[in-house]
């Protein structure tokens, strides 16, 4: 031990940067769809193929079903522009000054790159060529098929280029609006401009081209629209919306519709044979439009924003409103709390930043909802408001039972700066009926859901709790008075048989209520004001955070503080047991998550993460650790390693230095991930060798199975239990055996070599050993010293079934050489107590075997062997005992004091 440690000192290690912590490891992230970069619409045969950015990856949907089909493979700086080549079906994703082509999420191809310090803002296919416009005000092209740059265009300084299009039959042409509100037409073989177009009016925002030759549409910054024909250089029609146009599309279903798009999240369509406004899809997103696509031939509308969604609407015939078909949306806030429910261990409800509660399902995306408000698309038209204007205020707290899910309201939520509680439908997946209200009119901080589903709690600003009943919405009774908490309530929890509510206060103290009586039976004080509280039902442990940066951990059977952590250099966000409450985890703004060990006190992991964790939840089968992150709108998952791989866990020092990790990506871990070695420890333990005995005063076991010695004793039993029902049936022709050695293990005596002389057929009786290896051992290891670990080490290389062969199988002889042998090793086994539960099984077997025999031969020497086991046998098992009964004895002394 010490020498390795020595080497470790002296020998430098080369550091990996890690990707997982001692328990943790990134998993994946959920709940993103799309962000600001505009989707890409693919259309293979009869079916359409939706590309979404997210981030440094991409994801792929069937927009007929809206499931997800795969992810890319992350970059390593977030995308800013994407298209698609569909004849080879490769998605192409601009990052930094680089393109890279995917197939199938797999990277395939990669063009660009240098020395150039520009950034890639648009991309277009022509071809097999890719053009790409550029922060430095340049269009550079690339041929895929050859990686080389085809050609460069440099924009003067009069022309500073915003969007590309190719028009339609133009043969190398590509058409380049600037934001001087001016447009050139470029050919790209010659590298020449073709001409140039006059002033619009305002900056060019986005160019799109119609279902008619030699007409685009042009949409400005002051919201104009222009329908221009760039053959004859005409303007031909022009709308007007409020304010920047972000996106444009046309129908091609036969209707004469436009459809354009605000940064507000408006969507305007345009009734082009009559040239007039025919609706205003006011509120379709939350954020601002990036992308609009008709579908081909279809009354289907795709629509993408900056609010992490995207929608579908249809329009019925002759009628211009379209109504929501198909979506997929995800938070657009980052999320404030979440917590597990269900009996699958896959569901996660979660309220943030969007004043939205959702639910998200870790194994099928599909199956991620937003629970409804109510009409509030409709209110919002009508008012001519935000839709988020009409949502209830942001939700502070939460809490959820799912035992009454199919019967009543299940999840009870209270509100910033709002003195109700309202229950929601896990059933309905929507706003429940009941608006529970304080009954001193202050605000409420903090809900609590029964363990039976029947009752919702509410902590309010005053100190006092109210009760009231989940499928009525009925008042009870309230908890408060003169023994009751004199400032707000910042946590509450009911026991699992709803016999006592516990609640923590701002006021310093926590209280302990019979809900029966609705008086206060005990109450703990604390050092620093409280600020949250977790709960384990299973073991009745308390987890308390206070001011002071401390987690206390109280024990509700005793009503005393029975661990504290310390560690923390800023706020605790939140924290958690684990499913088994032998670990919590907390997360700070520090930006540390770390881990304790209850039954040790110590921590015993800690990582770091750029963006701080401002909630979190485990799993209730432990597989997960869930986190929200600030400026973050999706969840991430961190598997827990302990259950799939051997992990050492020990107490880390305050000097620790914290490793900092990535957030997991969409697409999940690599299958690498965990065989990766990170740290020192991990390189220690390879080169540390189990001690097989830590110190000769101990009883030490063997490191094998328990099924082999538990088999062996049981062996008549296990034999009875598989006999055959009918004999064995011998074959037709009798199979080639080759010759075996004597022994239990069958091994093949392969050492005579064939020759063309005939030998003799007769039998020399004088040249036939019967004796196996079991029996060799044994007598080697007599005369070797007495020393019987290679005979122990054979016999623990048999399975259960060649011992007990071998035992019966010992040859008998006169003066019961071979089984006084056996005997004695037995008798060294148990004084050098190794393989002591070997020993016990061992001799067992050997004694049910030959217990007649020995009983037939009393004068023999076996009866001082076996009476010199039965000695140590006593004096060992003396010794154990009076540990025991010490251990017990200062047991019950401490349990009583």
């Amino acid at each position: 031990m010490t020498d390795i440690a020595k080497r470790l000192k002296t020998t430098p290690i080369e550091k990996k940067k890690p990707k997982h912590s001692k328990i943790f490891q990134p998993f994946r992230a959920i709940g993103y769809v799309t962000n600001d970069i505009p989707y890409v619409i693919n259309q293979l045969g009869q079916d359409y193929f939706l590309t979404t950015c997210v981030g440094t990856s991409f994801q792929t949907y069937n927009l007929e079903r809206m499931n997800l089909l795969f992810v890319g493979q992350p970059t390593e700086k977030p995308i800013t522009a994407m298209t698609s080549n569909t004849n080879r079906k490769v998605i192409y994703c601009a990052t930094e000054n680089y393109i890279i082509g995917y197939k199938r999420g797999k990277e395939v191809s990669r063009v660009g790159g240098g020395n150039g310090s520009y950034a890639i803002f648009q991309i277009l296919m022509l071809g097999s060529y890719i053009a790409a416009l550029c922060d430095d005000n340049t269009l550079k092209m690339w041929d895929t098929n050859t990686g080389e740059l085809y050609t460069e265009i440099e924009f003067g300084d009069d022309f500073t280029a915003t969007c590309m299009l190719h028009p339609s039959t133009y043969l190398n042409k590509i058409l380049v609006s600037s934001s001087q509100g001016t447009m050139q037409i470029w050919n790209i073989r010659t590298n020449k401009m073709i001409y140039q177009f006059g002033y619009m009016g305002s900056a060019i925002t986005c160019l799109t081209q119609s279902p008619v030759i030699d007409v685009v549409a042009v949409g400005l910054l002051d919201g104009t629209v222009v329908i221009f024909n760039i053959k004859a250089d005409e303007k031909i029609d022009s709308v007007r919306q409020d304010d920047r146009v972000t996106a444009i599309t046309f129908r091609t279903d036969g209707e004469h519709m436009m459809a354009t798009g605000n940064m507000h999240g408006d969507v305007a369509l345009w009734d082009l044979s009559t040239r007039r406004l025919a609706n205003i899809m006011k509120g379709a997103h939350q954020g601002y439009i990036t992308s609009l696509t008709f579908l081909n031939n279809q009354p289907i509308l795709v629509t993408g924003a900056t609010d992490n969604a995207v929608k579908q609407w249809i329009f019925e015939k002759n009628n211009s409103v379209p109504l929501p078909f198909k979506s997929r949306s995800g938070h657009h806030g980052p999320p404030l709390k979440i917590k597990y429910y269900g009996s699958y261990n896959n569901n996660i409800v979660s309220a943030g930043r969007d004043k939205s509660l959702r639910s998200f399902c870790t194994s099928r995306d599909n199956q991620n909802y937003e629970f409804s408000q109510g009409s509030l698309a409709k209110k919002a038209k009508s008012r001519g408001v935000n839709m988020d204007e009409l949502k209830l205020p942001q939700i502070s707290d939460f809490d959820v039972c799912d035992v009454k899910a199919k019967e009543w309201d299940s999840i009870l939520t209270c509100h910033v700066n709002d003195n109700a509680g309202r229950t929601w439908s896990l059933k309905n997946k929507k706003l429940g009926e009941h608006v529970l209200l304080s009954k001193d009119k202050t605000a409420v901080k903090t809900t609590c859901v029964s363990t039976c589903g029947n009752y919702g709690y509410l902590g309010c600003a005053s100190g006092q709790v109210d009760m009231f009943n989940m499928q009525s919405g009925l008042y009870r009774k309230t908890f408060g008075g003169a023994d009751g908490h004199k400032k707000p309530i910042t946590g509450l929890v009911t026991d699992s048989i709803h016999r006592y509510l516990i609640t923590v206060s701002v006021d310093r103290t926590l209280k302990i209520w019979e809900i029966k009586t609705a008086k206060v039976v005990n109450t703990i004080e604390f050092d620093s004001p409280v600020v949250s509280m977790r709960y384990h039902r299973d073991n009745d442990l308390l987890a308390v955070v206070c001011d002071d940066l401390g987690i206390r951990v109280v024990d509700l059977e005793t009503k005393k503080i029975i661990r504290e952590f310390w560690g923390h250099r800023n706020r605790i966000t939140d924290l958690t047991f684990s499913p088994d409450s032998r670990w919590i985890v907390s997360s700070s703004l520090d930006g540390t998550v770390r881990t304790w060990d209850l039954p040790t006190g110590a921590m015993v992991d800690i990582f770091k993460v750029n963006d701080v964790v401002t909630c979190l939840a485990f799993s209730p089968d432990g597989d997960f650790l869930a986190t929200g992150h600030v400026d973050n709108v999706g969840l991430f998952l961190w598997s827990n390693r302990t259950q799939y791989a051997n992990v050492s866990l020990r107490n880390i020092p305050d000097d620790y230095e914290v490793e900092l990790l990535d957030l997991p990506s969409l697409g999940g871990m690599d299958d690498d991930d965990d065989t990766d070695i990170t740290d020192e420890e991990d390189e220690l333990e390879k080169e540390i060798k189990t001690v097989e005995q830590l110190s000769d005063q101990m009883i030490t076991l063997s490191m094998e199975p328990r099924a082999k010695w538990q088999t062996l004793l049981n062996l008549d039993t296990i034999k009875l239990r598989n006999k055959p029902t009918e004999a064995p049936k011998l074959p037709e022709k009798a199979p080639f055996f080759l010759p075996t050695l004597p022994g239990a293990k069958t091994r093949f005596d392969l050492s005579a070599i064939e020759t063309n002389e005939e030998e003799s057929k007769a039998i020399r009786f004088n040249e036939i050993n019967t004796e196996s290896e079991f029996t060799k051992l044994l007598r080697a290891c007599h005369d070797h010293d007495k020393q019987y670990n290679s005979f122990v080490d054979y016999v623990k290389s048999l399975s259960p079934s060649a011992v007990d062969l071998e035992v019966r199988s010992l040859p008998i002889d006169g003066e019961l050489t071979v089984l006084n042998l056996y005997l004695e090793a037995i008798s060294y086994m148990l004084q050098t107590r190794k393989n002591f539960e070997f020993a016990q099984a061992w001799l067992n077997v050997f004694l049910n075997i030959h217990g007649d025999l020995l009983i037939a031969n009393p004068e023999n020497t076996i009866h001082e062997k076996l009476k010199s086991i039965l000695d140590v046998q006593q004096s060992e098992f003396g010794r154990l005992s009076e540990k025991i009964h010490y251990s017990l004895c200062l047991i019950d002394f401490t349990r009583r004091t």
